[in-house]
């Protein structure tokens, strides 16, 4: 059986991944009973220890381990045992209790002291003494979001998620809430359209009308689907979760949608500007967050903030996350570190949420009004302009001169062109995919900024946000600022300004986000970013893919934060260089057991096998971007492998095992670099992901050890492969 939480407790992903799984005997088990871990309180009690079935396949290739090293006696020396211990599975032990061992007793003795991990513990003395920008840091995009960035919902859970899993640092997007119109000068409700009449968009009506309407696609997603079919246009279609492909007439409501009910009037909200997203409110968010903050570590968070809400609601902000976040908040400098001089230590900041906002700018009287700014208007090139927006009364359609009827273009007309009044904005992801000239997030809205009220700005203390022009700026020097800057824009700086930009980050912060292409929340290659001293590199979590089983390696058992290495940091000596090593690598595998299978798929129909990856620096990537691909991600190829597929969850690959061999894989930095492993199902024409696990290089444990799966949602599970790793680091 799976893993149970205690009531009322909450288990992030890296913790749950450190337990042994708690399994029910697989097929044929041999063993008189399960290996047993106790783990903490009485040794006997049921709930205070870790139980362990192995299979019968698993039994007998560690019993074909344990009579080798008996070498034709009937037990096991202890001097054997030790002497294997540290050669074979690099650990040493000083003494055992015991002068020979059975085959029970072997297992016993390796499981009680972590000998089957396949991860190395975290060091239980962490080093909290450097400057805040000497840490990477865990990182999430557009926290609020439950799945894709067009029409998906907001929620507070998706912050307490994030949070447990050791996430520090969350974004919120913040607009003007419902009724905020009574507090601000936009137009009065005398020259608002009339009820019978299709609704013009505003900055106030927006909220309620995303919610209204995202609540139809799902009724409207059906038929948009045959009618694409009956149509023949050939194109992918993707469920309401995913991303909707069909532009949605929006009507007047007489009342607002449940979504938005649990928002109080006149209070800030939380959402994907100029999107189908629904709506949550401001203060809810400040609520969850203070809620599961500080639950697994005390180590401090950066709340993000993008505003586009007016003077007025900023005010209603800094109050409630004042009330909420009280005795949280960093809202004044520490005494002993001047933001001027220096950023904090990682120890002065224990217990501490610290606002990363910008500080204040001009302002266009349309923004002062309260007038919301588009779907990622803050993510576009600054060169453009785009058409108001204009609905045609004759089918209601967002699209400027567009057609409801199904069309495969409709995301991308949606994306360039919807805008409001008369204004003249930056299209939404109007450059091309391979354009790495997309600009910081402060650049990107530079035609027009919400001006940001002192109050809010003030709160901006060691963490603000500062518009990238060069590193030689005059705001380079500030040791508070952060650069937030799209992935795209960060590989062309790596490849123009290469040294500059590595040297900036040794000292200074430097934000990573998705570029707005990614509509289905898709992520970039984060270790490609940490590679170039990037801190924060923000992740959609809600979309467990490579990027996001990058991070749970990188971060895993590390309360999102963790030290860079050697040659990343400042160093005021100017002795550190970045280390690189020759990593020879050497994977047998040799059975499973409990390997995930689909809901309803059954073992005659299941054909897992392992694909192995290694994330390294690839050749040349420290000196030229020749290699790298204009989505953020690294090209593969040279350091892959994989094994034959096997029928049913307990894959058995022979006595001699399946070997997947690296030889010699060059410029090495072991605290950046990954092993990923996807076990995937060859029943089908299109292989499909089953189960997946990915381990940081410096913590990937040599000897035989237990490789622990995640299903496709992150969970831990009670699957694992048998394996031994033979890794050597010159």
């Amino acid at each position: 059986m799976p893993l149970l939480a205690p009531s009322g407790k909450h288990f992030s992903l890296h913790k749950l991944m450190a337990m042994s799984t708690m399994m029910s005997p697989p097929p044929n088990s041999r063993l008189e009973g399960p290996l047993v871990r106790p783990h903490g309180g009485d040794a006997t009690s049921e709930d205070s220890s870790h139980h362990l079935y192995l299979s019968h396949a698993f039994q007998d290739h560690l019993e074909r381990v344990y009579k080798k090293l008996c070498d034709g006696s009937p037990s096991l020396t202890q001097g054997t045992l030790l002497s294997w211990l540290e050669n074979t599975q690099g650990q040493k032990i000083s003494t055992l209790q015991k002068e020979t061992y059975t085959f029970q007793e072997f297992l016993q003795v390796v499981y009680l002291n972590q000998g089957f991990e396949i991860t190395k513990p975290v060091s239980q003395e962490k080093d909290l003494s450097r400057s805040l920008s000497n840490y990477f840091i865990s990182s999430s995009h557009n926290t609020y979001l439950t799945g894709n960035q067009l029409s998906s919902k907001s929620s507070t859970d998706a912050y307490k998620n994030v949070l447990l899993r050791g996430c520090r640092c969350i974004e919120i997007d913040v607009y003007n809430g419902d009724h905020a119109d009574s507090i601000t000068n936009t137009p009065s409700a005398a020259s608002s359209p009339k009820p019978e009449h299709k609704r013009h968009l505003s900055g106030t009506t927006l909220p309620s009308l995303v919610a209204e309407t995202a609540e139809k696609l799902e009724a409207k997603y059906k038929h948009t689907k045959e009618a694409l079919k009956k149509e023949g246009l050939g194109i992918n279609i993707f469920s309401v979760s995913d991303v909707s492909s069909e532009s949605i007439a929006v009507t007047e409501s007489s009342e607002p949608p449940p979504s938005t009910k649990s928002t109080r009037n006149g209070e800030p909200i939380v959402l994907h500007g100029w999107t189908l997203t629904t709506p949550v409110g401001f203060r809810d968010v400040c609520k969850a967050v203070r809620e599961a903050a500080f639950l697994n570590t005390n180590l401090p968070i950066i709340v993000s903030l993008e505003v586009h809400a007016n003077l007025e609601q900023q005010e209603i902000m800094v109050n409630i996350m004042k009330e909420e976040w009280k005795g949280f908040l960093i809202d004044a400098a520490h005494p002993t570190c001047d933001p001027e001089n220096r950023l904090p230590r990682l120890e002065e900041l224990l217990n501490k949420i610290l606002v990363k906002v910008k500080k204040a700018t001009l302002i266009t009287p349309e923004v002062a009004s309260g007038n919301l700014a588009p779907h990622n208007a803050h993510r576009a090139s600054t060169s453009s302009t785009v058409t108001s927006y204009s609905p045609r009364a004759s089918t209601g359609s967002l699209v400027p001169g567009h057609s409801p009827k199904a069309s495969t273009s409709s995301l991308a007309h949606f994306s360039r062109h919807l805008s409001i009044s008369s204004s003249t904005l930056s299209p939404v992801n109007s450059r091309h995919e391979g354009d790495s000239h997309s600009g910081s997030e402060d650049e990107r809205t530079s035609k027009k900024k919400t001006k940001i009220c002192e109050n809010l700005s003030n709160l901006g203390i060691y963490t603000h946000s500062e518009h990238f022009t060069a590193f030689g700026a005059k705001n380079c020097s500030k040791p508070s600022h952060i650069f937030s800057i799209s992935e795209n824009q960060i590989l062309d700086l790596h490849e123009k300004k290469r040294e500059e930009m590595f040297a900036h980050n040794r000292d200074f912060f430097m934000r990573a986000y998705p570029a707005g292409f990614r509509f289905n929340s898709s992520n970039l290659d984060p270790s490609l970013f940490w590679r170039k001293g990037v801190q924060m590199v923000a992740l959609n979590w809600q979309n467990v893919d490579e990027g996001v089983m990058l991070n749970e390696a990188m971060f895993d058992g590390e309360q999102g934060w963790i030290l860079k290495p050697p040659g990343y940091r400042s160093d005021p000596s100017g002795t550190e260089a970045v280390r690189y090593k020759t990593l020879h690598l050497r994977l047998t595998v040799y059975a499973g057991q409990h390997i995930p299978m689909a809901q309803n798929q059954t073992e005659s129909n299941f054909w897992p096998y392992i694909r192995c990856e290694l994330h390294v620096e690839k050749p040349d990537e420290s000196k030229s971007t020749e290699l790298i691909e204009g989505n953020g991600r690294a090209r593969g190829g040279e350091y892959k492998q994989k094994t034959p597929s096997k029928k049913g969850d307990h894959p058995d690959f022979g006595a001699e095992g399946v070997v997947m061999d690296f030889p010699t894989v060059t410029g090495v930095v072991e605290e950046l670099s990954f092993v990923r492993f996807k076990i995937e199902d060859a029943k089908y024409a299109i292989d499909t992901l089953a189960a997946w696990a990915c381990i940081r290089l410096d913590r990937l444990q040599q000897g035989y050890r237990f490789l622990k799966l995640r299903d496709t949602k992150g969970a831990a599970t009670e699957g694992m492969f048998l394996v031994k790793v033979e890794k050597t680091i010159s």
